[in-house]
Order: C-alpha cells, then sequence, then structure tokens
C-alpha cells in the first residue's frame, strides 16, 4: 500500500527530483515549513543535466515567498544581482513605436468612492487631453519612466503605498542561493542521475529510484522538478499533457546574456518582433536578453541573429536555445507524485509568470 496522503503524518520523506530554481524552491519551502515536524527531505540533480535557468523576470508575488522562508532581501539581493521590478514595459505591440508599462500597482491617490479610471474617463470627458493619458497618474509608470524606485510606504493614505514591487534576478544564482540555505537547514543533497523508477504494482505508487550508481533512494511523497523531461510525472505515470499551441504558436526561444553600460531601469522590456518577442532583463551584473518565437515563420539561425544584432554591447555566452510546447500537464499529481515547474506545463513568459508558477 502506498502512503495516505489526506493524512500528512504519513509522509516522512519526500523526494525532490531535480534542482534549479523548482527543485530548490520546493526544497526551502519544505524544510522551513514541514521539515520541523520530523519530515526528510532529499533533493537528487545530476551536474551532468543542465538547468534552463532563464526566469529572470519574477511577479511580486515572489517578496512573500521570500519573506515566509525567512530570506532577507538585502541579502537575497547581493547573491542573486537582484535589480528591482515596478512592471512589464510592451514595446511594438500594437504598432510600431507603441509602447506602455503594465504597472504593478493602482493608478490615482488612495481614496475616492469609485476606482480611479472613472474619475478620469470624466475629466477627460469634460477637458480633453488637457488631463493627460491614464499613464501619468500611476506612480510606478512615472517612476519606473525616470529610472527611479523608492520602497512602497505602509501607511495606506500615502501615494507611495499604491504599488508593489518584483525583482529581476539571476535565477542561476537564486537557485544556489537557496540550495546552500537550504542544505544548512538540513535538505540532503544527492548527486546523480535517475536510471530506474520502480512502481508499486498493486498502488501505482512511486516507491524508489534508482541512481547510475546503484544507490536506491525510497520515499513517501515524489516531486517532479525535473524540467521539460517530466521524468516523473510523464515518463513514469503518464500524466498526460494539454496542447496550447494552437492559441499560443510560439514554441522556440534563444537566449544570451550581454553587457551594458546603460543605466539600470526597474522594469523588464517585451518588445513584438516578426515571428514573437524579445525580452530584455537588466542585471546588475547583466542584462539578460531573449527571442521567444514561433519555429513555423522564422528558423533557429535566423532567430538568432536577430537576436545577435538587437544586443547593447558584448555577448558574455553562447546562444541557449530552448524547444517547447505551450500548455500544462492534464494531472499534475498523480498517485504520490506531484509536478512543480517546467514539468507541470510551460507558457511563454510574457507576463514573467515562470517562478510564480512554481509559487
Amino acid at each position: 500500500m502506498g502512503p495516505d496522503l489526506s493524512n500528512a503524518g504519513s509522509v516522512r520523506r519526500v523526494v525532490i527530483v531535480g534542482g534549479g530554481t523548482a527543485g530548490w524552491m520546493t526544497a526551502a519551502a519544505l524544510v522551513r515549513l514541514v521539515a520541523p515536524s520530523g519530515v526528510d527531505i532529499v533533493l537528487i540533480e545530476s551536474a551532468e543535466i543542465g538547468t534552463v535557468g532563464v526566469g529572470e523576470s519574477t511577479l511580486p508575488h515572489i517578496r512573500a515567498f521570500n519573506e515566509r522562508i525567512g530570506i532577507d532581501e538585502a541579502e537575497f539581493m547581493k547573491a542573486t544581482r537582484a535589480t528591482f521590478k515596478l512592471g512589464i514595459r510592451f514595446d511594438d505591440w500594437a504598432r510600431k513605436g507603441d509602447s506602455y508599462i503594465h504597472p504593478f500597482g493602482d493608478y490615482g491617490a488612495p481614496g475616492g468612492e469609485a476606482p480611479f479610471h472613472h474619475y478620469w474617463l470624466r475629466a477627460q470627458g469634460l477637458a480633453g487631453d488637457d488631463v493627460g493619458p491614464i499613464d501619468d497618474y500611476s506612480l510606478p509608470i512615472v517612476a519606473a519612466r525616470q529610472g527611479r524606485f523608492a520602497p512602497p510606504s505602509v501607511d495606506p493614505r500615502s501615494l507611495m503605498s499604491t504599488y508593489g514591487y518584483a525583482y529581476q534576478l539571476d535565477a542561476t544564482r537564486y537557485a544556489a542561493f537557496l540550495s546552500q540555505r537550504s542544505q544548512a537547514a538540513g535538505v540532503r543533497r544527492i548527486e546523480g542521475r535517475i536510471i530506474d523508477v520502480t512502481l508499486d504494482a498493486e498502488q501505482g505508487d512511486i516507491v524508489s529510484v534508482t541512481l547510475d550508481r546503484g544507490e536506491v533512494i525510497e520515499g513517501d511523497l515524489f516531486i517532479d522538478c525535473s524540467g521539460f523531461r517530466a521524468l516523473l510525472i510523464e515518463q513514469t505515470l503518464k500524466a498526460g499533457f494539454t496542447d496550447w499551441s494552437h492559441w499560443l504558436p510560439c514554441d522556440r526561444a534563444v537566449a544570451m546574456p550581454c553587457a551594458s553600460d546603460q543605466p539600470t531601469v526597474p522594469y523588464t522590456r517585451a518588445q513584438a518582433l516578426e515571428a514573437g518577442w524579445r525580452f530584455r532583463i537588466p542585471l546588475q551584473h547583466r542584462v539578460g536578453n531573449g527571442y521567444v518565437y514561433a519555429s513555423a515563420f522564422v528558423d533557429q539561425e535566423a532567430a538568432t541573429c536577430r537576436l545577435e544584432g538587437l544586443l547593447e554591447g558584448e555577448a558574455l555566452n553562447t546562444p541557449n536555445h530552448l524547444r517547447f510546447t505551450a500548455g500544462q500537464r492534464t494531472r499534475n499529481w498523480v498517485a504520490n507524485c506531484v509536478s512543480v515547474g517546467l514539468s507541470s506545463g510551460f507558457i511563454e513568459p510574457l507576463e514573467s509568470t515562470s517562478i510564480y508558477l512554481i509559487q
């Protein structure tokens, strides 16, 4: 019989398969929240298997996650070379030269009996263009355009309380930061590649995984953080996949960091291109760049050349090519296995949702 997962007390060992951002965020959360009750947390990863490591732009929810697991913001930003983020700037989407910012905040000052945009529309009807665009009434948009940032106020009466913020970070450094903290807190990291998975013949639960050097790791709950490979949830348990590519045709990406002497801005840029869109993510030590595109309209070589032509400085690494299918796992929890991160599905990161969906 497999463990009764309706009873948390029956889970004495959790095995996380895969490291990277998803694996180590999972480990960091579990060691903080459930390990004190006696649950053993094990993470298996192999240095031979690379991670995607390009999910560098986040949403404000990551602040709550970091706070929940006891991370100091200054320490985190130093370790991950992070910058502050007030929103996402979208360029050339409606037409060439068009630009707008999706802010992490409200429009207008606190108070009022109706949402601010109703007042703005009324004023525009009375005064026309003299009122100015609605973006001029959003503090995070105005600050982002001027390259400015200040922590929000906790006073709900203050204009400085009308916005939140997120981070632009080095995802590889974030995983390493969480790995160090998690292992210090008691997570046991095991180096190795999984070559076999043993199932319970009666219940269909995962009993154990076997590593390339022969070690057998048993567990009560398995968390699949193996990325697009979906080693447990799909290759073993056949959870199924719901394909969304008929709605979201982009199925490739090329990423390449570069040096920059430009001032750091508190927003991620998403620029519409011929067969997809380009992202620009400014960090403390470099700029993350990528072209997310549909292979039906442009090939890998052309996409790489297009991205290289947009770099503002020297390329700091060779192009990293990714293939994906937009969609989600039909079942994210099968037997005693849960998928987290890319193993559970993928949506192109136009709204910086990759790390958020891990949470």
